[in-house]
């Protein structure tokens, strides 16, 4: 048995254009200036467990969350689907989906898509995704270093790598940061180029899905 658990964002679905789309529609704010930001946020999160955040200051992020996530399903967006069936192919697996985003337009987007995931948790489950990550492999009767964590973002790999084991976390060169930056996290071999690749970690490291 093998535990999976995944980014949403960038790793599972193609949000990178219709998210900035929205954010260019709001008009307070130049491509310039969503560029700067966007790339400053996943290189650091700015709501991980270390910076212990208020209770209020939780509330708020969750309320922004929410609403862009509104904004962002009425848009629309498609998975990465020749992932999804690279996933489909795994036997004696759990897979589960960690993500910052919310609820609303994460799991409709997953309820149908082939692949049975046993937690889908969200920004409004938990803030920091070491809590998350942790509260599956609880449920999943495992370490937390027995887990596997794929993303596309610097910001989980520094968050997760304090919690799991770091050879079990890949980045995912299709998504919102890219091959060149993930790679000042990751070594090669812990980079998936081709949706495929995800089937090569298990055969290189000896181990069988």
């Amino acid at each position: 048995m093998k535990y999976l658990i995944f980014d949403f964002d960038g790793v599972l679905a193609d949000t990178y254009g219709p998210r900035m789309e929205v954010l260019l529609e709001r008009g307070d704010r130049s491509k310039e200036e969503i560029l700067a930001h966007t790339d400053q946020y996943f290189t650091k999160s700015d709501h991980t467990r270390d910076l212990n955040l208020s209770k209020e200051a939780v509330l708020e992020r969750q309320e922004r969350v929410v609403k862009f996530g509104k904004l962002l399903q009425a848009k629309g967006f498609d998975l990465f689907w020749e992932f999804i069936e690279e996933l489909k192919k795994f036997n004696d697996v759990k897979m589960a989906v960690v993500s910052s985003g919310a609820t609303i337009y994460i799991k409709p987007k997953l309820e149908n898509c082939g692949v049975e995931f046993s937690h889908i948790l969200s920004f409004e489950d938990h803030h920091s995704k070491e809590s998350k990550v942790e509260t599956i492999c609880k449920d999943w009767g495992i370490s937390v270093t027995d887990a596997y964590f794929f993303t596309d973002t610097i910001s989980d790999v520094k968050e997760l790598e304090n919690i799991m084991d770091k050879n079990n976390i890949y980045g995912c060169a299709w998504g919102y940061q890219g091959k060149e930056k993930l790679a000042t996290v990751l070594d090669q071999e812990h980079i998936l180029e081709n949706f495929s690749d995800i089937q090569k970690v298990f055969k290189t490291s000896n181990h069988k899905l």
